[in-house]
């Protein structure tokens, strides 16, 4: 069974890339958020190791 014909795959991965183009800016805030937050997280308690 050819599924090629079935399936049309371009179009497909064009509404998966448009997808991924659209949402992708909302997706990087809470992500930029998350990654800030770890860092600061990581240089505060290194701080008050070292103070400690």
């Amino acid at each position: 069974m050819n599924v090629s014909d079935v399936w049309d795959w371009p179009f497909f991965w064009s509404m998966f890339r448009n997808f991924v183009a659209s949402a992708a800016p909302f997706l990087m805030i809470p992500a930029a958020v998350l990654v800030v937050g770890m860092l600061m997280n990581a240089i505060v308690s290194a701080v008050s190791k070292g103070k400690g």
